[in-house]
């Protein structure tokens, strides 16, 4: 028995998503800034909170976190 994984990008919804992830995390990361207040975004598969955290890896005024379990895993940005 071989598996076989197959992965459907319908019109490319895959690019898509992940730039509104990376919008989503910069507009929260400023949010986060300018108003000195965690920020919790709702809840999300581990392949789209990855993109989150990669994103705002380097910013120098944030980090970021998953907290929560199962499928309430979610995560918070916090102003440094």
């Amino acid at each position: 028995n071989t598996m076989l994984n197959i992965v459907v990008d319908v019109e490319g919804y895959k690019q898509r998503r992940e730039q509104q992830l990376i919008r989503l995390a910069n507009r929260l990361a400023e949010q986060a800034t300018q108003r000195g207040q965690t920020m919790t975004l709702e809840p999300m598969p581990a392949n789209e909170r990855r993109i989150i955290h990669i994103t705002l890896r380097g910013h120098p005024q944030v980090t970021t976190e998953s907290v929560g379990e199962g499928s309430q895993r979610h995560i918070v940005v916090k102003p440094l």
